[in-house]
Formats: C-alpha cells, sequence, structure tokens
C-alpha cells in the first residue's frame, strides 16, 4: 500500500481521497506518510536486536532520530469510505492501531457519495479485480461508474485505479496518463493515474464562444 501511495503525485499536504477503503490499509498509510512517520516506529522487538554484537546505543538514537521528525498532524484531509459498515469499522480500529484514527475522515456510502473536497489532491480506489467467473459482468456497471465519479465529482484532482483486470479497468472510459507496473502477490496489476482537469476553462471558453456568436 505505501508503494502505490507513493507512486502516486500525492504531495503528502494535499487531501486524499480512498473510497472503496476495504480494512483501511491504502488510507492508513498515507496518514502514517503524511506524518513522516518511520515504518516499524511503534514496534519494539526486531529480530536484528536479538544477534550478536546488536548496539542498543545505536538503536536507541536511531529511534529517537526518526520520532524527532515525525509529523503531529496533516496539511490536508485523508478520507475513508466504504458501503460497507462493517469495512469502516475494521479500518477506525486499524487506525486506532497505528495511533492515526484522529486524522482520518470515516464515512459510510458507496464510493460515488464520497466526500471530495474542493481543493484538490489525490483520490484513490482499489476496486475488486473480478477474479471469480461471472463477476466480471457484475463489476462492469462499477467500473463505469467510477469513470463517472471522477468526470463529475472529482475535477481538479489526480485519479488512481489499482486493479489487475485491463479489461474492467477500460470501461472507466477516461484517457490514462499512466500505467504503473505492480505485482500483488502474483496477480499483475497496473496503478492506472488519470488526469482529472477541472472543467472552469472548458465552460468559460464555451461560454466565450457563445457570447462571440450572439454578437
Amino acid at each position: 500500500a505505501a508503494a502505490v501511495i507513493l507512486a502516486s503525485k500525492w504531495d503528502h499536504d494535499g487531501n486524499f481521497v480512498n473510497p472503496m477503503c476495504g480494512s483501511g490499509t491504502i488510507a492508513i498509510e498515507a496518514a502514517l506518510i503524511a506524518l513522516n512517520r518511520a515504518p516499524g516506529l511503534l514496534r519494539d522487538n526486531f529480530g536484528f536486536m536479538h544477534l550478536k554484537g546488536f548496539d542498543d546505543e545505536r538503536w536507541r538514537a536511531l529511534r529517537k532520530d526518526a520520532r524527532s521528525e515525525s509529523r503531529k498532524k496533516t496539511a490536508g484531509r485523508i478520507i475513508a469510505s466504504d458501503i460497507s459498515a462493517d469495512a469502516v469499522v475494521a479500518t477506525r480500529k486499524n487506525a486506532t492501531t497505528a495511533g492515526v484514527d484522529h486524522l482520518i475522515e470515516f464515512v459510510t456510502c458507496d464510493y460515488s457519495q464520497t466526500p471530495v473536497p474542493d481543493d484538490g489532491g489525490v483520490v484513490l480506489l482499489n476496486p475488486e479485480y473480478g477474479e471469480r467467473l461471472g463477476v466480471v459482468e457484475e463489476l462492469a456497471e462499477v467500473y463505469r461508474g467510477i469513470g463517472d465519479f471522477f468526470k463529475q465529482q472529482c475535477q481538479g484532482y489526480t485519479g488512481y485505479i489499482f486493479t489487475a483486470n485491463s479489461t474492467l479497468a477500460k470501461l472507466v472510459g477516461l484517457r490514462t496518463k499512466r500505467k504503473i507496473p505492480f505485482y500483488n502477490t502474483t496477480l499483475d496489476c497496473r496503478l492506472l493515474e488519470y488526469e482529472l482537469y477541472s472543467g472552469t476553462k472548458k465552460i468559460a471558453h464555451k461560454d466565450a464562444e457563445t457570447q462571440s456568436e450572439e454578437e
């Protein structure tokens, strides 16, 4: 999850919107990255600590340095939503364990109803891939709906879809700016990037053309 977020254009200060959050892995990683918290900082025990020659004093100094680099709060909003109330409860629980529950806004809703702040950022979804027979047909409408969600509610954002199904991804109906390869265990996946331009310029241009025709 951290690698996927780091591959995106999120600057760690803007908004991060994660519909279909599932158990919250992506949203939680986003919060940890925004805080600049070193991986494993909350762990007290590592295997290498039991090796001969382990320098406990040096290790404590490194941990202290890492803590000093951590931020206390995030600049942008982090929003995690899911249509499943159980998933949202799990996300909140996992975020609490990670110590970032106060930084994430938890919303129970369909992905298309996810609140998207006006000031831009990244919106990232990890929909089902449809590996089981017959599920692909059911998911086709979901992927089409994601395209509508991007176009209608996410203008000014950079959109991302993480999927292993290129056939379903084509149903989004938007041109991809980047296709970043990943492997999820043995699955060949892609992080698809969409530049969701604001419609302001297009509207202004159309208004100008209308005014010219009227004159």
